[in-house]
């Protein structure tokens, strides 16, 4: 993930928004909580992961978010 994407990422995604990050044959789904020097964090399982911005790649999936009131 490039800098930029980054910034963009942690800039616009509205915490709770789900993520799912993959690592080698792992995925991990989760809600976005923010951004910590140079990683994503993320709440899963019960807990928080760091996913550093290295290890990302930034893709936007073309599905609306859903809006309930």
């Amino acid at each position: 993930m490039t800098e930029k994407e980054f910034h963009d990422l942690c800039s616009k995604t509205p915490p709770g928004t789900a993520l799912t990050f993959s690592f080698r044959d792992q995925k991990i789904h989760g809600k976005f909580i923010g951004c910590a020097e140079g990683a994503v964090v993320i709440e899963a399982n019960g807990g928080g992961y760091f996913w550093p911005r290295e290890l990302c790649s930034y893709e936007i999936s073309p599905y609306k978010i859903p809006t309930y009131s």
